[in-house]
């Protein structure tokens, strides 16, 4: 059994942890670099996205912006100089060792090493179309689930969000949380200009809340990378990517439960908490 923490405060990373993200910006990924890559004039003849380049980029640690991914990777590709997308991706071990020399900024890292072949700022809408859909195409946001069927105000340490969305897509999260009524003053976003790994987030909340020890959950390197580099406080590794991390579980429910002893029993009423 793991021993509680000692934490002051409980700070969420969003995609993978308060919300089930994995059939929708894996897939959303995917979808851009087909359509970026035929828009090119290319020939798509497989997936633009798999399991392994996203076990790859999520356990680096500078690649947590999907768009940005998906731009890296499609710039990747339109570099070989192939016709068939399924020769211009590079295998999961060719990834990983051409993504092993990129610093913190990843942006900086693929202007570097392709150059502007590929307009960063075309993908990113692409990507922003695929996500929100439109009257003909639903987006992807809709394949996304709750995780932590609780409202924030119920949990018993004061709590922040440190995430990488921008606040539109931190708005349709808010809905499908039901935390409308969310503090403005406890989400640092990347409309903040603030990007993991940056330990900023964590400063800025902390502050803001008073509290000094964070119980932070993350799915993924960037997110263990900013907390370890605020220094203080616990990281807590949600979902398969980080299995190796001390503090590991399924889901944030099991996390809480075995962290501060706070039970959320689900198959209640909507308010019914238990508290251990």
């Amino acid at each position: 059994m793991i021993q509680k923490v000692d934490a002051d405060c409980l700070i969420f990373d969003i995609d993978g942890v308060l919300l089930d993200t994995h059939l929708s910006f894996p897939a959303l990924i995917g979808r851009a670099v087909e359509e970026g890559w035929l828009r090119s004039g290319g020939e798509v003849d497989c997936p633009g996205y798999s399991d392994e380049f996203q076990w790859v980029f999520k356990r680096h640690g500078s690649f947590n912006d999907d768009y940005d991914i998906a731009w890296c990777l499609l710039s990747t590709a339109i570099s070989s100089g192939a016709k068939k997308l399924s020769e211009a991706l590079p295998s999961s071990e060719s990834l990983e060792c051409s993504i092993a020399d990129c610093g913190e900024d990843c942006v900086v890292w693929a202007l570097k090493k392709f150059g502007t072949a590929v307009n960063r700022d075309d993908v990113r809408s692409l990507c922003a179309a695929i996500y929100y859909g439109d009257e003909k195409t639903p987006g992807l946001y809709l394949k996304e689930r709750v995780m932590l069927p609780v409202h924030w105000s119920q949990l018993p340490l004061p709590v922040g969000i440190y995430t990488g969305r921008d606040s539109r897509e931190w708005e349709l999260a808010k809905k499908m949380l039901k935390w409308q009524d969310f503090p403005d003053d406890r989400i640092v976003h990347s409309g903040s200009g603030i990007r993991k790994p940056s330990p900023e987030g964590f400063e800025i909340l902390c502050s803001r809340m008073g509290c000094e020890r964070p119980l932070f959950f993350g799915d993924t390197a960037s997110d263990e990378k900013a907390r370890a580099a605020f220094g203080s406080g616990f990281f807590v590794a949600i979902g398969e990517l980080l299995p190796e991390s001390e503090l590991h579980f399924d889901d944030p429910v099991v996390a809480l439960e075995s962290l501060i002893g706070f039970f959320a029993d689900t198959s209640c009423e909507k308010g019914e908490i238990r508290r251990g």
